[in-house]
């Protein structure tokens, strides 16, 4: 996943370019942008200033190259070439909110800049979620997850996360101002999407 958002970044930001990442975490996308991307600049958003520090602690050795930024996802954003997230969207609570913040994105975007988002995309029910769960037990159950903290984790996260289908977060993207979404690779539930911002 990050390395397909890195290859975006790579053929379509330019040298001196500014990126914006949502959410950032403890840094690792940013962190990817940084090695892949050695001539662009990167802000790191996120509201929980831990997840900052760890971020900072991440991307030292690009120490000059980035800046930290404590935010929401509603707050104002800067003039930039690319706006970034992955696995952080999902915790916008519904479809108003995300299509204000996706055009929000857009009016903050220089013409040709494009936004990137990775993030799990299922359906609120049917056999496709079914097989995506079944899918996503069973990766954490590789990396020695049980099932019964698997439930707990479903159970945790199903409080403060909202996962849409593909098809809805494209339609979201496209009300918010850009023409042609798309999904840039898909992995089971997993999925990079999102789109360019065209001069009028």
């Amino acid at each position: 996943m990050l390395e397909t958002i890195v290859h975006w970044l790579q053929a379509n930001v330019p040298a001196g370019g500014y990126v914006v990442e949502l959410g950032a975490g403890t840094g690792a996308l940013a962190a990817a942008i940084l090695d892949g991307l050695p001539e662009v600049r990167v802000q790191l958003v996120d509201v929980d200033p831990n997840m900052l520090e760890a971020a900072a602690a991440r991307c030292a050795s690009y120490a000059g190259r980035f800046e930290l930024r404590r935010s929401r996802f509603q707050d104002s954003l800067p003039r930039c070439d690319a706006v970034v997230a992955t696995l952080a969207l999902h915790h916008v609570a519904d479809d108003l909110e995300k299509g204000t913040l996706y055009h929000a994105i857009h009016e903050a975007l220089e013409f040709g800049g494009l936004l990137v988002v990775g993030d799990l995309l299922i359906h609120p029910e049917g056999p496709e979620r079914r097989q995506m769960l079944r899918d996503w037990y069973a990766h954490m159950a590789a990396h020695g997850i049980t099932e019964v903290e698997a439930d707990g984790h479903f159970g945790q996260w199903a409080a403060e996360d909202r996962y849409v289908p593909l098809v809805q977060e494209l339609e979201l993207i496209r009300a918010g101002g850009f023409r042609r979404p798309d999904c840039f690779w898909r992995d089971g539930g997993l999925a990079v999407y999102g789109g360019f911002k065209e001069a009028p």
